[in-house]
């Protein structure tokens, strides 16, 4: 077949696939980077997975108020990691806003820090560290720049990697609204974060576009496609670096429902659920899921207790490939999934038909 009659029987069959409504992803490099906790579902995917993942991120090491770092990798991570060609960037984790705030105004707490990721990361033959401090108070955003570059310096010189997981946001200031949620989450969670100097600054940047629905929030999707999009563009108007940004994708679903404490009384909330139990309540409640279409996610409702709705907003390999072409789109260093374990197997031919994981 010539040259020409070749391109045109190409062009003749993606005509023919995407009337039927399939789409041909392209496969390109891609860094793939996975969470994991410390679970028996995370250590078997991983495992089973691990030619396709570039970097392994377990959330293993906490920070307290005295910059004491603490944890551990789990030496089987190590194992898998090394025989796959795997990097590992252990997670350094705090959510306690008081001692977050106390650790950054003390630099010996600091120091200590420093110095105690220094010998883990050579000790353990890691490839460096990923910063994970949440619920800073913006009053601290300054020191916790302070602080990642002081990090940066001293790691960069015994040949280390650093990142930063960074809260979601699509502009500078809070949301326009008139109940205070907007002013609440840029106070305590977004308004720490200076994208620019952060990228300037660090390796990459894991950009969590999860949770576009809360606990806090009437029901949603995790992180639906508009959305993802906003805070993309958001980037690029920043003039970030798209090589600088790891873009975040949920691999779990959210189950929402009426509930009661002796604190809050009678209130909605929602779990963070694995893929099986996603499908264990759907066939339990015979629910059939829909797709959204404008959000690109699958969700399923269904009565429960005292006629309260309760709402299933799913992740799944559908979804998860939606989240990918968006990743693909603005030519992002590659993606950062939350969480192995809770994902839909089927993922996993997604990330190899669209992606070449890249092994350093």
């Amino acid at each position: 077949m010539t040259s020409k009659r070749f391109r045109l029987a190409l062009l003749f069959g993606c005509g023919l696939v995407l009337a039927s409504g399939c789409v041909l992803a392209q496969s390109v490099k891609s860094e793939n980077l996975f969470y994991m906790t410390d679970t028996l579902d995370a250590l078997q995917s991983f495992k089973a997975h691990a030619s396709q993942i570039s970097i392994i991120v377990p959330a293993a090491y906490h920070i307290d108020k005295f910059g004491t770092v603490y944890g551990g990798v789990d030496p089987r991570v190590l194992q898998i990691a090394a025989s796959n060609h795997v990097k590992v960037m252990p997670i350094v984790a705090s959510f306690d806003q008081e001692g977050i705030h106390t650790f950054l105004n003390d630099p010996k707490a600091r120091a200590r820090a420093i110095d105690i990721m220094l010998y883990d990361a050579g000790h353990y033959h890691y490839y460096g560290w990923q910063f994970d401090l949440e619920n800073i108070h913006v009053t601290d955003g300054e020191a916790y720049t302070d602080f990642y570059r002081e990090a940066a310096k001293a790691l960069h010189a015994r040949g280390f990697k650093i990142s930063m997981a960074v809260i979601k946001a699509e502009q500078p200031v809070p949301a326009q609204d008139d109940s205070g949620f907007s002013k609440f989450l840029y106070e305590n969670w977004k308004g720490a974060f200076d994208f620019r100097k952060l990228a300037a600054i660090g390796d990459f940047m894991s950009f969590m576009s999860y949770d576009q629905n809360t606990a806090l929030t009437p029901p949603g999707p995790v992180a639906g496609i508009p959305w993802m999009q906003r805070m993309a563009d958001y980037l690029v108007r920043l003039g970030i670096d798209p090589g600088k940004v790891s873009f975040g994708i949920p691999t779990y679903s959210d189950h929402w429902y009426a509930a009661w404490n002796d604190k809050k009384g009678p209130h909605s909330t929602r779990d963070e659920i694995t893929w099986r139990e996603a499908r264990d309540l759907l066939d339990r409640h015979q629910a059939t899921p829909q797709w959204m279409d404008s959000m690109g996610v699958d969700y399923a409702y269904w009565p429960g207790p005292n006629g309260v709705f309760e709402w299933l907003f799913l992740e799944n390999a559908r979804s998860f490939s939606e989240k990918l072409k968006l990743v693909h789109r603005y030519h992002f260093r590659g993606f950062s999934a939350w969480v192995l374990g809770y994902e839909d197997p089927g993922i996993w031919k997604v990330v190899a038909q669209q992606t070449q994981a890249i092994h350093y």
